[in-house]
């Protein structure tokens, strides 16, 4: 009798769900939340960037592919106050910019701070999955999404920075550019959900964890922008006040300095130089040519004096080696975050679950 019922339960158990899939239905079932609200977002932005850069193209053949003349009917589109489609692309730059912030507060923080506080996690370590199979096979799944949709997202977006640089004025050397084009945001959004979920894991309270989560994208955003343009020691070259710059500022090109400084009196450096490249501070500079309202005359007698500036710049074929550089140090984070889960997990008391 016994064989009888027990062949059933058997054949039940066999034909059950394996852990995996049970993983994948409670990474589901817990985070569906911020998974559908990702989806919908990310297909909102890339939605929205893709009119834009064919709005931007169809305007670009209408001025014969050249850009087109100030105050014609496509200028005026293009570069229209406050929505003109430069003004959204900026925007939605901007979006792109963030998102990583989004992805660590919403989908890396609740990992494991939500079974903290929900006291769930003796419930999960229990059963016959172990906790680093439970860990690595969560984290895993929630990567793959992340960058499956930033990677779409990021698609778009480089795709729009390029129709921008071709149809507008700016170029791709810019800070906001480089971390929206490339495969940046997907490094970036990988690094800051690996954070999220270590900040969840150590603090194992929610909020605490997305304000960590905020205040460091913040500190490392302003970080990397303030040491942007060294990233590499930047080439430098003497150009005269008349000269031009087109050879040395081409092709996306990123100008550290060279400006010009004036403050009347003082010790301060100006950033223009005599015609022996000797340093003139800003009470020589004023004595030499004093300052007045019309910076064309300005100009003229630094000219006169055969006065020289200094740029310094980044060629635009540094781009590639300044995305490497950002992504590298955005992965080894990552690395570094997803090692310090490891080691929380494993000293983890689970009778505090």
């Amino acid at each position: 009798m016994s064989l009888v019922t027990d062949a059933p339960v058997t054949a039940s158990r066999r034909e059950g769900p394996g852990p995996t899939a049970g993983l994948v239905w409670l990474t589901w079932r817990q985070h569906r939340s911020a998974i559908i609200g990702t989806l919908v977002l990310a297909a909102v932005v890339a939605g929205w960037m893709t009119y834009l850069s064919i709005e931007m193209t169809d305007l670009w053949h209408q001025c014969h592919n050249l850009r087109c003349p100030d105050y014609s009917p496509q200028d005026l589109r293009l570069s229209a106050r406050p929505f003109g489609l430069f003004r959204q692309a900026s925007y939605a730059e901007r979006l792109v910019q963030y998102m990583p912030l989004l992805v660590g507060m919403f989908i890396g923080v609740p990992v494991l701070s939500r079974e903290h506080e929900q006291r769930t996690l003796l419930l999960a370590w229990s059963q016959d999955i172990s906790p680093a199979r439970w860990l690595w096979t969560r984290i895993g799944l929630l990567a793959l999404f992340v960058a499956a949709v930033t990677g779409v997202v990021a698609g778009v977006s480089d795709h729009l920075e390029h129709v921008g640089t071709r149809v507008g004025q700016e170029d791709l050397f810019r800070y906001e550019a480089v971390l929206a084009t490339g495969w940046l945001p997907v490094m970036i959004s990988a690094c800051w959900f690996a954070v999220g979920v270590a900040l969840g894991a150590a603090l194992r309270r929610t909020l605490p964890a997305v304000f960590g989560v905020i205040g460091g994208f913040i500190g490392l955003m302003l970080f990397v922008q303030a040491r942007f343009p060294t990233l590499r020691r930047p080439l430098g070259a003497y150009r005269q006040i008349d000269a031009p710059v087109d050879d040395l500022l081409r092709d996306n090109a990123l100008l550290v300095s060279g400006g010009i400084i004036r403050t009347g009196a003082g010790d301060q450096p100006s950033g223009l130089f005599d015609a022996s490249r000797h340093p003139l501070t800003s009470g020589e500079l004023e004595r030499l040519c004093p300052s007045s309202v019309d910076v064309q005359a300005d100009l003229s007698c630094f000219a006169d004096h055969h006065l020289q500036r200094y740029l310094q710049y980044q060629p635009g074929s540094r781009i590639p080696e300044f995305h490497l550089i950002l992504g590298t140090g955005y992965l080894a984070l990552a690395v570094v975050a997803l090692l310090s889960v490891w080691l929380l997990v494993r000293r983890t008391n689970l009778t505090a679950g």
